[in-house]
């Protein structure tokens, strides 16, 4: 747990925190509006990739008995300790800014013109890890969380079959 939280990045830099990191992320949320109780599931998968400029995150999310979303997230860090995040995708674009050097990572996004503002968080749990948030669009207010666990790799050998990477004796 402790490789995922604190990792080299740009040696210039020195170091981030990075809680997702790259790699292919699966898991389960609900988003309701605030004023209901009874939420709507939803499952999500993230591509992360990270390169010189920052992480790319394309992002998959199908809602129960409803349509499937996806965006595009870019994460770059910037010359004032922030980074900045853009987001494009089926039903929503915007940027915004992020405090990602230390848990909880926390970020503001809003679309062009100011017509919605999407604010979140991003959290270590004990088995997986957590993201949670807020939409405002004109007058309504969603909540949603997640919870995300990284997707195992099966990686096999002889008759040997193991999920993840393992070093050799």
């Amino acid at each position: 747990m402790a490789r995922t939280l604190l990792r080299g990045r740009h040696p210039l830099r020195g170091f981030v925190s990075v809680i997702l990191e790259p790699g292919t992320w699966m898991g389960r949320g609900s988003y309701r509006p605030t004023d209901e109780t009874i939420g709507t599931n939803f499952e999500a998968t993230l591509v992360i990739q990270e390169d010189d400029q920052g992480l790319l995150i394309d992002t998959s999310i199908v809602v129960q008995s409803g349509p499937q979303f996806e965006w595009g997230i870019w994460i770059v860090p910037d010359e004032y300790g922030t980074y900045s995040i853009t987001a494009r995708g089926t039903e929503l674009d915007a940027s915004g800014i992020g405090k990602l050097e230390s848990v909880p990572h926390v970020g503001m996004l809003w679309t062009e013109g100011g017509a919605a503002y999407i604010a979140f968080a991003i959290f270590a749990l004990r088995d997986s890890h957590g993201v949670r948030g807020f939409v405002r669009e004109q007058s309504n207010t969603l909540t949603w969380e997640l919870a995300l666990q990284p997707q195992q790799q099966v990686v096999t050998g002889g008759n040997v079959v193991s999920f993840g990477p393992r070093r050799r004796r």
